[in-house]
């Protein structure tokens, strides 16, 4: 809960609105095309569930990193 506190507050030292939009933007986009790539790898590889699973949580970390290194750059 610390690390989403410290973000906010990163972002409004910024002043732009349109930076959170783009870092909401981010991070749902990675995630879903995390989803998506593992859903298309468990049909191609008839394994249902794994793959998608484990992509999509390694897209929440890798958008999460990505927002994180935006804000604390920007």
């Amino acid at each position: 809960m610390r690390v989403v506190f410290s973000m906010l507050a990163m972002a409004k030292n910024k002043g732009s609105g349109l930076a959170l939009i783009g870092v909401g933007t981010m991070l749902t986009s990675m995630i879903i095309s995390g989803f998506i790539l593992g859903y298309a790898a468990d049909v191609w590889l008839d394994t249902r569930p794994i793959f998608m699973m484990l992509l999509g949580g390694l897209g929440f970390v890798g958008g999460i990193l990505k927002v994180y290194r935006f804000l604390r750059d920007a």
